[in-house]
């Protein structure tokens, strides 16, 4: 893997490791494939009263209907409480929390929010470098609950 800016060679071997995990994940998903958002999270919600809908469809794709359940339950950086999640889940119909691939596609989420911090960092930006060094760090400890927040 290439070394970007700020990052160790020790979390990018780290990401390597984590992706041999992702090998056999499409074979024990429980609620099969289908149409998904691909970025499913309450910053995607456009509200008008008692209507919602989902907006922001670039990462649509067909693919494991569990990637956009995990999206919720990643959520926990930000906040979301048990309580929150187990009423996601009666009120979805299907409680993932006990599926075991369950932490990978967090893991994934994970990952994905680093995106843009990753880039103002490089940029200079004082704040998301900040930021992402809190985030790396917790991935590298192997804090699933840690709370993350905004830069």
């Amino acid at each position: 893997m290439a070394q970007l800016t700020g990052l160790s060679q020790a979390f990018l071997s780290m990401l390597e490791a984590g992706s041999r995990r992702l090998t056999n994940i499409d074979k024990i998903v429980p609620l099969g494939y289908g149409h998904i958002h691909g970025d499913a999270y309450p910053g995607n919600t456009l509200w008008d009263a008692p209507s919602v809908r989902l907006g922001d469809w670039d990462e649509a794709a067909i693919g494991p209907r569990e990637i956009d359940l995990a999206n919720t339950f990643q959520g926990v950086r930000f906040g979301r409480s048990a309580r929150e999640l187990d009423d996601f889940s009666l009120r979805y119909g299907y409680d993932i929390q006990n599926w075991s691939g369950l932490p990978v596609l967090c893991g994934i989420r994970d990952l994905h929010t680093l995106g843009s911090f990753i880039r103002r960092a490089d940029r200079g930006d004082e704040d998301a470098a900040g930021q992402l060094n809190h985030r790396i760090a917790t991935l590298m400890n192997e804090d699933n609950q840690a709370q993350w927040g905004a830069a």
